[in-house]
């Protein structure tokens, strides 16, 4: 039974990361173009795992849950981070 159990999850999970993806592609247009060329996506992505993370975690323990959520947030904090070094190691 776990065998479908774990179908099951992967498809929530990847779901809402795919959809996660697709709204943050969908949303890079209004972003400064500081955020273009795929990083709306990257962000999109991120929350998108974060809240498939969050809906994974709800059946150990909500306070479970709600860590790994906010844990998963705090590393968008990096994305801009890494866009600069990209930016200085293409100079």
């Amino acid at each position: 039974m776990h065998f479908f159990d774990g179908i099951i999850f992967g498809i929530i999970d990847n779901g809402v990361l795919i959809m996660g993806a697709l709204f943050g592609l969908s949303i890079e247009k209004y972003l400064p173009k500081y955020f273009h060329k795929g990083i709306g996506t990257v962000f999109g992505a991120g929350i998108g795992n974060a809240v498939s993370d969050f809906l994974g975690g709800t059946p150990i323990a909500i306070d479970f849950a709600w860590g790994t959520f906010i844990g998963c947030l705090g590393t968008l904090i990096f994305i801009p981070i890494f866009v600069e070094i990209k930016k200085i190691k293409s100079k």
